[in-house]
């Protein structure tokens, strides 16, 4: 079994073939189609905490959105000092310690990162909590074939939003992981709506966003349906566990 995010990054020769317009069309994204929201954060000094910076803030999201903390505890002056916020950093290490960048982050953050900590989730607040109607943090897809289970960052609304908060552009590979969240979500008993696709870089202040079928016919020239189902029987192919092994 692997990942999503590994079989966004692997399968090239699967992916070329299915998505044969996919480096076309990031480059036109990245060069005219996205929404530039607001400028860019200043690049950060140490690179090397980035990583924990954009977890620290897709938690705090998470924990207003889910009512584990409220907006105004998140305001307080000495927040970051607190024990809710000890407990938010903690999970967020023992996530990043699964990773390789895990082990080299810098401590303690300085105040210009908790700064960007605070820009970064109240950007990701704003847009997808603090009006939505319905507002679903880490929404869960079933594994299908030798993809495991996974989850996407938010679903609000109809639309299925994947985070990307790097010091980048949008990628094919991140048209690959939200594809593959749509195909998963397609396949479940209990599907989610998902009528649009979006990419939001709170660092960079982009954004990108589509109705699913013009996304999947402009990346594939498929339907919705027809790509869903290309991928989905590439995923559950026995020969898929016999060339690339489980």
């Amino acid at each position: 079994m692997i990942s999503e995010v590994t079989f966004s990054k692997k399968f090239t020769a699967f992916w070329n073939q299915i998505l044969p317009n996919s480096k076309n069309y990031i480059r036109l994204i990245n060069a005219g189609l996205i929404e530039r929201v607001y400028e860019p954060l200043i690049p950060a000094r140490r690179k090397n905490n980035i990583a924990l910076i954009n977890v620290l803030s897709f938690e705090l999201v998470k924990a207003v959105a889910t009512h584990q903390l409220t907006i105004d505890d998140v305001s307080k002056q000495n927040f970051f000092k607190s024990d809710e916020f000890k407990l938010i950093f903690d999970l967020s290490m023992k996530f990043l310690s699964r990773f390789s960048y895990g082990n080299n982050v810098d401590l303690p953050l300085e105040h210009d990162e908790i700064n960007e900590v605070l820009v970064i989730y109240k950007a990701i607040y704003t847009r997808y909590v603090a009006k939505s109607l319905k507002t679903q943090v880490e929404p869960e897809f079933s594994g299908c074939g030798f993809i495991n289970q996974a989850n996407g960052d938010i679903a609000c609304d109809g639309t299925l939003i994947e985070l990307k908060s790097g010091e980048r552009n949008f990628s094919v590979m991140d048209l690959r992981q939200i594809l593959t969240y749509c195909t998963l979500n397609h396949f479940m008993k209990t599907p989610l709506l998902i009528e649009k696709i979006e990419l939001f870089n709170p660092r960079m202040g982009i954004a990108y966003s589509e109705d699913i079928e013009s996304f999947c016919q402009n990346v594939s020239a498929l339907s919705s349906l027809e790509l869903f189902s290309e991928i989905q029987k590439f995923i559950t192919d026995i020969n898929f566990v016999e060339e690339y092994g489980t």
